[in-house]
């Protein structure tokens, strides 16, 4: 019998990995098999993605929480151009390969967010875009519309580890305050520029996280043991 033919022997079904829904005749031990050998084959990118993560967001957010002022977020231009935007796209494609697509989606998602924000920082800095008014109020869209999406990935680390959840949670939180700064054009100043201020402090205890999920794979992957628990699947 052709192998062909072994393959379509079996009932076509949907099976949940975690690489997403797989629609295949494959017996299911064999697209685990696959799954694993997926993982296997690649190093695992995660503590570059969030690596790059922690450090464009705990820069800003440290701007944000009004430890600087507002015109410094020109200087975080580089780094969320490059290593927050950029390098960790760049390891959200090679997480996809891994077959992780809670990972992968947030980490593509995050650094676009990123390149887009270095993009908005450099044009105000020419004055080619207003920090104030209809563009202050357009970044908060921006800003909610990714606070949502750090809220789906955060239903969806649930099933992972605690470390990843706080993460997420967190950095959902603070985008979602820091966007109420914009959507009010009261970034700031007055009560809801305050709220802004409170939402950079809980950016950077996201990056907090994210720096440390990323030293507990890199040592517990070395060591070959856990020696920086995560409270779950990392």
């Amino acid at each position: 019998m052709s192998q062909a033919s072994q393959v379509t022997s079996f009932p076509k079904r949907e099976t949940w990995t975690k690489s997403g829904p797989v629609t295949s005749h494959l017996p299911q031990d064999e697209i685990e098999v696959l799954e694993k050998r997926a993982a296997a084959t690649v190093a695992d990118p995660a503590p570059l993605g969030f690596w790059g993560f922690a450090t464009g967001t705990w820069i800003t957010g440290t701007i944000l929480a009004g430890v600087f002022p507002a015109t410094a977020l020109t200087a975080t231009i580089p780094v969320l151009l490059v290593f927050a935007g950029l390098t960790q796209f760049i390891a959200g494609l090679f997480t996809f390969r891994r077959g992780n697509i809670l990972s992968a989606t947030a980490f593509c998602s995050f650094g676009a967010f990123n390149v887009l924000t270095a993009l908005l920082f450099g044009l105000q800095s020419v004055n080619k875009l207003a920090t104030t008014g209809d563009p202050a109020i357009l970044q908060g869209f921006v800003l909610e519309s990714f606070a949502f999406i750090a809220l789906a990935l955060t239903v969806a680390a649930l099933r992972t580890n605690a470390a990843l959840v706080l993460t997420l949670a967190l950095l959902s939180a603070g985008y979602a305050l820091v966007g109420i700064a914009n959507l009010t054009n009261s970034v700031g100043s007055g009560t809801f520029g305050a709220i802004g201020n409170i939402g950079g402090w809980v950016l950077v205890a996201s990056a907090f996280f994210a720096y440390y999920i990323g030293m507990a794979i890199v040592v517990n992957s070395s060591w070959n043991r856990t020696v920086f628990p995560v409270g779950g699947e990392a």
